[in-house]
């Protein structure tokens, strides 16, 4: 559940890639190993999902990372 209540959505792994403006599942699966702070899966028996608002939360950090520097 997200800060409200809500039943986060789900993503699978093409919809984040979608997401992220079309990173490749290995590029993801890279991210996921090295990257500080990138959205860690959520295994669903043999599924792999993110949630929707880990995803969001990385996206806006990086944006007010990327402003902070500018």
């Amino acid at each position: 559940m997200n800060s409200l209540g809500a039943i986060d959505k789900l993503l699978t792994l093409d919809e984040l890639s979608r997401e992220l403006g079309g990173l490749s599942r290995a590029t993801i699966y890279r991210h996921i190993k090295s990257l500080p702070g990138f959205p860690q899966p959520v295994k669903i028996g043999a599924a792999t999902r993110f949630r929707q608002s880990d995803i969001q939360a990385f996206i806006q950090g990086g944006c007010a990372s990327s402003e902070a520097t500018k």
